[in-house]
């Protein structure tokens, strides 16, 4: 005889995840770092720290104000990482650096244009999509209202199309809709061309004869 298949519940659970592996490398990492590239860990330390404000207080999942405050800042703090790989790269390098007014000013006012684009950037685009879809909508109301005055108001009765259900009346031109938002008139211009094509398909499946 064969053996009882086994329920979830004799399924033994998986074994946990092994971290130690992962410590003990970020450990040698972080080790190695300090001992070779010790200035450059200073300057980036001091000099990114509007990043690192920015990823603590950034609760979304996709970090957009992270990337933004944080690639600005990297690019205001790039040359003068290069002018210490250049030059002295040592402690006193590194010193020099943090210490100077006019440097500091520049990684965080970069910082700062960072903020300034997270904050302003999106309301201006959202403005702008606003606008472009208000149009495409006037211009499907201003469709909507040529098939009526080309088809006459049997369009907006509804036409039951073969298979598919009973009608649905369309609303009319300029009649409020039942989503009462903007996109009452998209619906009603789609039910018009559905109900236009659902008669182009009965008068071409109509027989010769009756024909009116």
């Amino acid at each position: 005889m064969g053996r009882p298949p086994m329920s979830r519940a004799m399924i033994p659970p998986p074994p946990p995840r092994r971290r130690g592996k992962f410590w003990l490398y970020f450990l040698l990492i972080s080790v190695t770092m300090i001992a070779v590239a010790f200035p450059t860990i200073i300057v980036v330390g001091i000099g990114m720290l509007p990043a690192m404000a920015s990823w603590i207080t950034d609760r979304t999942d996709q970090k957009y104000g992270f990337f933004c405050i944080g690639g600005l800042n990297f690019a205001g703090m790039f040359p003068y990482l290069m002018d210490l790989w250049s030059g002295n790269h040592n402690i006193t390098g590194a010193l020099d650096i943090v210490t100077d007014v006019f440097a500091l000013a520049v990684m965080y006012g970069a910082a700062m244009a960072g903020w300034m684009v997270y904050t302003v950037i999106p309301p201006v685009i959202t403005s702008f999509m606003t606008v472009l879809t208000e149009r495409r909508l006037s211009a499907l109301r201003a469709n909507q209202r040529r098939i009526v005055d080309e088809w006459g108001d049997e369009v907006t009765l509804g036409i039951r199309a073969p298979g598919n259900g009973p009608a649905k009346p369309a609303p009319r031109p300029g009649a409020p809709t039942s989503g009462g938002g903007p996109g009452g008139g998209v619906q009603a211009a789609m039910a018009a061309m559905e109900a236009i094509e659902a008669k182009e398909e009965a008068d071409g499946d109509a027989p010769m004869g009756t024909a009116q």
